[in-house]
């Protein structure tokens, strides 16, 4: 049988994929090709120095791996990632540096997909979205009907992270990707077990042969794909750069677009204007609401949708459940006209579910903060708690990015200061 051809850079759709399906909750096995994933398997050795005993999890832009330090003996997390990760490292002697995953080597690792930068830090356990979205149980079992952490907790959470974007942000970095898959649970207690114990092999976990559809032997992608296994003992939260490695970026140096999750972009990525640490600011106010309520602030629907149209919607309910847009951002809207009046009012037209950016219709209203929060917040906020909540929201979420004030200052308001 003759070698197979080097498979394309680019992502393929999911009928053109060489491999045949396998079921297994992991990453697709196409993001094994050039310029993609390295092909991992357990016991591998990275570096000559880190042994792969445990795959954690993956993401868009990497996967994670737990390693044993072969040379200091110690439990390690592998990341393949770009970083800029090196400066923040280097000021760890920062109280603030706490809350932030930081780096305890890197090295770059040639392999079949080419060349692949690795960076070492502290094993971590999930992140916020994977454990209210498991089993209830696993973090509730007093009630267990709801997917959110009581709000004590939660409002422990939210200053951990405001520390750790304080952090961040006053070494002149914006994490650009805040979001509850990028929250993780640090440990306690790990390197008092014996690495067997957190091996994962085939007796204990399911490993899935990864097969190509023409039977070839493919050297581009692992023999097989492990399902994660994360490590569950949560200590308390930090703020996840991991994964923000490539989207991350220096204030005085922004890239051209910013990719955050559509229901926590700041106005300005929208009307690609100038971006600043205010859009992780933005992003963390729509985690207040979104982790108290265990609903979130904004709904944006992209199936089979144009870009106008899913933007408008957004704009929609920014204007309605935030605050009509200024004349400037208006200006720039120029689909604004056909969904508002020249007095803000709202028209009879909504934007489109499928292929045009607009379609007439009766406008579905959209309920202000204040209202939102009433409807969705939890038993054990009380109405003299969800002013404290409310207000702190209102400034967090000010169109402006100018206007929003800096994780420090938020520190500083009532209902974060109070333990």
């Amino acid at each position: 049988m003759s070698a197979p051809s080097t498979p394309p850079s680019e992502m393929p759709r999911l009928k053109d994929s060489r491999f045949k399906h396998t079921g297994t909750s992991c990453e697709r096995a196409d993001s094994y090709r050039p310029g993609g994933f390295h092909p991992v398997h357990l016991q591998d050795v990275l570096n000559s120095r880190y042994r792969v005993i445990r795959k954690l999890g993956y993401g868009s832009f990497a996967t994670v791996w737990l390693a044993v330090d072969s040379i200091h003996a110690a439990n390690v997390d592998v990341s393949k990632e770009l970083s800029i990760q090196h400066h923040l490292s280097a000021n760890s002697k920062d109280s603030c540096s706490n809350f932030v995953l930081l780096l305890l080597d890197s090295f770059i690792f040639e392999g079949p997909n080419g060349r692949h930068y690795c960076f070492v830090t502290e094993p971590m356990g999930p992140s916020v979205s994977a454990v209210l979205g498991a089993p209830l149980e696993f973090y509730d079992p007093v009630n267990p009907s709801s997917h959110r952490f009581p709000t004590l907790q939660t409002r422990n959470f939210l200053r951990n992270i405001l520390t750790g974007l304080g952090f961040i942000h006053g070494n002149h970095i914006v994490h650009s990707d805040l979001h509850s898959g990028n929250l993780l649970f640090s440990l306690k207690g790990l390197t008092a077990l014996n690495p067997q114990e957190l091996e994962q092999n085939e007796t204990n976990s399911k490993l899935d042969p990864l097969l190509r559809i023409d039977g070839k032997v493919d050297r581009w992608a692992p023999k097989y794909l492990a399902v994660p296994k994360p490590l569950v003992e949560e200590a308390f939260l930090m703020l996840l750069l991991t994964q923000a490695y490539i989207k991350a970026f220096w204030i005085n140096n922004p890239p051209e677009s910013i990719v955050t999750p559509l229901t926590l972009r700041a106005p300005e990525t929208i009307f690609h204007c100038g971006v600043g640490p205010a859009i992780d600011i933005w992003s963390f106010g729509c985690l207040i609401f979104e982790l108290l309520t265990d609903y979130p602030l904004f709904e944006v629907f992209t199936f089979r949708r144009q870009k106008d149209a899913i933007d408008d919607d957004h704009l929609i309910q920014l204007s309605e459940i935030i605050g009509l847009l200024p004349k400037d951002m208006r200006v720039q809207w120029s689909r604004s006209s056909l969904y508002f009046g020249p007095d803000g009012e709202r028209l009879a037209t909504c934007p489109s579910s499928f292929d045009k950016s607009s379609d007439p219709g009766s406008p579905m209203p959209f309920p202000s903060l204040e209202d939102k929060f009433h409807e969705y917040k939890p038993a054990d906020i009380n109405d003299a708690e969800v002013k404290e909540i409310v207000s702190p929201l209102r400034d967090i979420l000010q169109i402006d990015p100018r206007n929003r004030p800096s994780a420090s200052q938020l520190l500083k308001q009532p209902w974060f200061r109070v333990e």
